[in-house]
C-alpha cells in the first residue's frame, strides 16, 4: 500500500503531548474509516477503486495496526521538545486574547486587501531605508528616546506574531499563546503555528509571510506619524522595524525565511535534508546504486546550496561572536556599574545611551551562557553510563 499512497496530500495528527505525526492521505483514510467502525473489507474496496490497484483486507489491517502503533509510541513520548537554540520562553498573551485579536485581523489577509496593503508596506520600507536618515547606531544612541523607541518596536513584534496567528486562523488552525523568548542571542516573540503543517503549501506560504506583512504595516504607520509630526523617534522605530523584518527573512536561523524556503521547496525539515542529499550526490559520483530522492533535481540542488550558505553564514557568525565576546564580557561589569551609579545618584535615572549600551550585550552574554549550559548538560547525559537494572 505504501507505493500506492498519495504523495501530495498529507495530514498532521497532533497528540496531547504536543508531538505530531504526518500521515499520507491513504494512511489517514485507513485510520479514520476503521475508527468509524467500517469493516476492513469495505475500506479495501474503497482503496482499490481510488488507487487503481488491488488492496486486500489484510493490507488494510496491517496498515491500521502500523499507524496505531506509531501514534501510541508518539503519545508515550515526553512533550514536544523546545526548538534547538530557543533557550527560554515565557507567555505574554493567553490563547483567549490571541484568538480574539487574530479573529478581528483575518480580514486583512483577504487578497483584495492584502495585496494593496503589502504594496504600501513595501514602498514605505523601500523609501525609508533608501533615504538612510536613520542608522542602527542612531537607534543605539537614542538617549531619552530609547524607551519609547523600544516600546514602538515591541508593538511591531506583537503585530508580527498576530500576523502569523491571524493567517493560521483564516485557514482553520486555532491560535495559540503569544510569548517572548531568547533564540541563540536574539530576543524573539513567538506564536506556535505547528498546526499549519496540516495545511496546503500555498496556505503555509501565506502564514510565513503574514508576520512580516503586519510588521511592515506597523512600520508604515510609524513613517506616516513621522511625516505628520516630525517626531524622530517614529523615524527610528520605522527603520528598526523594517531592518528587523528583512532580517527575519534570512533562511539560516529558524525565523520566517527558513520556513518560507522550506515551503517554497516543499522539503520538510530542510536543515536535516542537507546531509542526505550530500550523501546521495557522493554515492552518485562514486557510481553506487542509489534510490532516487523524492524531489526534482533542481530542489536537491537548492537544498545543497542552502547547506553551503548555512555553513558559510554560521562560520562567519561564530567567528564574529568569538571576536566580540571577550570584549563584551570584560566591559559588562563596568556597564552595569554605570547603570547602578546612575540610579543611585541624582537625578536617579539612566544616563543617555546607558540602557541601549547594556541591552544588546545582555542578550549576547545570556545566550552564550545558556548555550554553554545546555551543551554541558547534554555532554554529561551522553557520557553518563546507562543505569543497570537491580536484581
Amino acid at each position: 500500500m505504501e507505493g500506492m499512497a498519495d504523495r501530495q496530500a498529507t495530514y498532521l495528527l497532533e497528540g496531547r503531548n504536543g508531538r505530531s505525526i504526518r500521515l499520507s492521505a491513504t494512511a489517514h483514510l485507513v485510520l479514520t474509516r476503521i475508527d468509524e467502525g467500517v469493516a476492513p473489507e469495505e475500506v479495501a474496496q474503497e482503496l482499490s477503486s481510488s488507487l487503481g490497484g488491488t488492496v486486500t483486507a489484510a493490507h488494510v489491517e496491517a496498515a491500521y495496526a502500523q499507524v496505531r502503533q506509531q501514534i501510541e509510541a508518539i503519545g508515550q513520548q515526553p512533550g514536544r521538545p523546545r526548538p534547538l537554540g530557543l533557550w527560554f520562553r515565557a507567555p505574554l498573551l493567553p490563547v483567549s486574547v490571541v484568538t480574539r485579536l487574530s479573529r478581528g485581523l483575518t480580514g486583512g489577509l483577504h487578497p483584495a486587501l492584502a495585496v494593496p496593503l503589502a504594496l504600501v508596506a513595501v514602498l514605505a520600507a523601500t523609501a525609508t531605508l533608501a533615504a538612510d536618515t536613520a542608522t542602527p547606531q542612531d537607534m543605539m544612541d537614542a538617549g531619552d528616546s530609547f524607551l519609547p523607541l523600544l516600546g514602538l518596536f515591541m508593538v511591531s513584534m506583537v503585530a508580527h506574531e498576530l500576523g502569523h496567528a491571524s493567517a493560521s486562523m483564516r485557514y482553520g488552525v486555532p491560535a495559540r499563546e503569544l510569548g517572548f523568548g531568547l533564540y541563540v542571542i536574539y530576543p524573539v516573540f513567538y506564536n506556535d503555528v505547528t498546526g499549519a503543517w496540516r495545511l496546503t503549501r500555498r496556505q503555509r506560504l501565506v502564514i510565513d509571510l503574514a508576520g512580516v506583512l503586519f510588521q511592515f504595516l506597523v512600520g508604515a504607520s510609524y513613517v506616516l506619524v513621522h511625516r505628520l509630526t516630525g517626531w524622530e523617534v517614529f523615524n527610528l522605530a520605522a527603520t528598526s522595524v523594517f531592518l528587523l523584518g528583512l532580517f527575519t527573512l534570512q533562511p539560516i536561523f529558524k525565523f520566517d525565511g527558513y520556513w518560507l524556503v522550506t515551503d517554497l521547496l516543499g522539503v520538510p525539515n530542510l536543515s536535516r535534508q542537507v546531509r542526505p542529499v550530500a550523501r546521495h550526490l557522493r554515492d552518485r559520483l562514486r557510481g553506487r546504486s542509489q534510490v532516487e530522492l523524492p524531489w526534482p533535481p533542481w530542489v536537491s540542488t537548492a537544498v545543497l546550496a542552502y547547506g553551503v550558505l548555512s555553513v558559510v553564514f554560521l562560520t562567519l557568525f561564530a567567528f564574529r561572536l568569538a571576536v566580540v565576546l571577550p570584549e563584551l564580557a570584560a566591559d559588562y561589569p563596568a556597564r552595569i556599574g554605570g547603570l547602578l551609579r546612575d540610579l543611585y545618584l541624582p537625578p536617579h535615572s539612566p544616563a543617555p545611551g546607558r540602557l541601549s549600551s547594556i541591552l544588546g550585550p545582555t542578550y549576547i552574554l545570556l545566550g552564550v551562557a545558556l548555550a554553554a549550559t545546555t551543551a554541558t548538560r547534554r555532554a554529561i547525559r551522553a557520557l553518563r553510563p546507562p543505569a543497570t537494572p537491580q536484581e
